[in-house]
Formats: structure tokens, sequence, C-alpha cells
């Protein structure tokens, strides 16, 4: 199962800072989508894709979309 989290930049990650908490969900499928209304942190978001169970590793493709400009940096 898959999913995601996002975060607020520069905040503390825990499950009460999760921004997209009301309507995350895990699936059972090799792709999953949402749409989240955010606020415009100056500091920008994290997002976490994750695996529903713990020590299950897996490829990600993450793909975003949105009307206003925007810039992805890369953490492994």
């Amino acid at each position: 199962m898959i999913g995601f989290y996002v975060y607020a930049a520069n905040t503390e990650l825990n499950k009460d800072s999760i921004l997209n908490r009301e309507g995350m969900k895990f699936v059972p499928w090799n792709e999953i989508s949402e749409e989240i209304m955010l606020d415009g942190n100056p500091d920008g978001y994290m997002i976490m894709c994750s695996t529903y169970e713990p020590q299950k590793l897996g490829p990600f493709i993450l793909s975003l979309s949105t009307d206003v400009d925007f810039s992805l940096v890369g953490v492994e």
C-alpha cells in the first residue's frame, strides 16, 4: 500500500503537523492522487512518499501540477 504525507517546511515531522491528514489515504495500487489546497507557506512544503508497512521499500515517481510557479528540490 502506498500514500504520501505533506508537511510545511521547517516544522517538526509528526502526526499533528501533517497537512493532508483529513484526506490522507493509503491505497493497495501503484498510483494515488490527491488535490490539496495549500496556504502559500513562504518556506515551502515537504512531500513524503510512503508505504503503509514499515521496512517496505519501493521506487516512487512524484508528479505535481499547480496553477502557480514552483520548483522541486529532491532529497534522498
